[in-house]
């Protein structure tokens, strides 16, 4: 069985946890990367993101290799309570929530329920969820235990890789 950590980061964030899960649980690490990136001012950044998963819009990703992957854990920022916009465009244009088992959010307020709700939803075999807060947050302090226990979790449901 192959497992990826597929992700999307604006800030760096969402990538380190994605780093961290894949080099425990001995996953691929897939980064989704937009064709034209967000302005570089970071209000622009968040009205432009904001806008772009308010309005569900589906910004052009470089193409990704994911048809040799049979189990997906999934990494997002949350912009105004949605998933990154580039997932928009993933989860349009690849077939994979029903190979998506495990997600994780980040967020700057640690507050990731709706994206969550949205999100189990749409992954038909979605089996845990862990929120993270942003990296700037006085919350992020607990996010390598977070990480941990859910690792444990995707550990306790398929063995990883090479086992």
């Amino acid at each position: 069985m192959r497992r990826a950590v597929v992700f999307y980061s604006l800030s760096g964030n969402t990538e380190s946890a994605a780093r961290m899960i894949a080099d425990d649980i001995g996953a691929d690490l897939i980064q989704i990367k937009m064709k034209k990136e967000l302005p570089r001012s970071k209000w622009l950044r968040i009205v432009v993101g904001g806008r772009q998963a308010t309005f569900g819009e589906k910004p052009q990703i470089e193409d990704l290799q994911l048809s040799d992957y049979d189990e997906i854990i999934l990494g997002t920022p949350v912009w105004a309570g949605k998933v990154a916009s580039p997932l928009n465009t993933l989860f349009a244009r690849y077939r994979i929530a029903d190979r998506v088992t495990a997600v994780f959010t980040l967020s700057g307020s640690g507050d990731n329920r709706k994206c969550e709700e949205m999100l189990r939803r749409i992954l038909p075999n979605l089996k845990q969820v862990i929120s993270l807060a942003d990296g700037n947050s006085r919350m992020a302090e607990e996010n390598e235990e977070k990480i941990r226990a859910f690792e444990q979790t995707i550990c306790l449901t398929v063995p990883p890789k090479g086992v």
